[in-house]
């Protein structure tokens, strides 16, 4: 139960980081009609919700489990509980699985929307 907890959590911040984005546009050398920003940012925003977070985050979530629980199950070997040092180890490669993969994807949709951003003639400066 507390690891499903842990591993939601960086989909809630995934979440927060991503549809609060908003890329450094240089107005001077823009192209795209004045006025038009915030309806832009968007659309564009709406767009780069499309990226498949959840799926990305639990395959990642569940490979992590498998190399932390084998780690942990040879560092508990040698303490003598081999059954706790593989749980140890699960929980905590699955956390820092789902962790890699939620920055992954804030950083693919950060790229879509400054992507989508200069296709409709906005100059971006990140």
């Amino acid at each position: 139960m507390r690891t499903t907890f842990f591993l939601a959590i960086p989909l809630v911040l995934l979440g927060a980081c991503a549809n609060n984005y908003r890329p450094v546009v240089d107005p001077a050398t823009s192209q795209a009609p004045p006025g038009r920003y915030q309806y832009d940012l968007a659309e564009c925003q709406t767009l780069a919700d499309q990226v498949p977070v959840a799926n990305e985050v639990g395959s990642n979530a569940l490979g992590g489990a498998a190399v932390g629980a084998v780690a942990g199950g040879i560092i508990g070997s040698f303490s003598g509980d081999f059954g706790k040092g593989a749980a140890a180890g699960a929980g905590v490669g699955a956390a820092g699985g789902a962790a890699r993969a939620a920055i992954k994807t804030d950083q693919e949709k950060r790229r879509i929307i400054e992507n989508c951003m200069r296709g409709r003639g906005y100059s971006v400066l990140n």
